[in-house]
């Protein structure tokens, strides 16, 4: 079952990475931007898309891949004051009989 769900997931994910192509294909055009000194440059849409995503993306990448494994590690050891204080029983309460 696995085998031929991972066929229907590469084959989206190439359907979808032609659609991607033809869409940049069609979109070339040049957008003229300001730099930070004052100056014009002109770059293909498709690659100011392609820097526009990838710099949402990195830094996403860099929390999930380095950052969060270290926070679920801490949170799966255990705590040893906790173990050790539920380790010991309370006293029982004296009746009176």
């Amino acid at each position: 079952m696995r085998v031929n769900m991972a066929i229907i997931r590469y084959a989206l994910l190439a359907l979808m990475g032609f659609a991607f192509l033809l869409l940049a294909v069609s979109n070339w055009t040049f957008v003229p931007f300001t730099l930070p000194n004052g100056g014009v440059a002109r770059a293909p849409l498709p690659l100011l898309l392609a820097g526009a995503f990838l710099a949402g993306m990195i830094p996403t990448w860099l929390w999930m891949a380095f950052v969060r494994p270290l926070v679920e590690g801490r949170r799966l050891r255990p705590n040893t004051a906790r173990t050790e204080r539920a380790e010991v029983a309370p006293p029982l309460a004296q009746t009176g009989i």
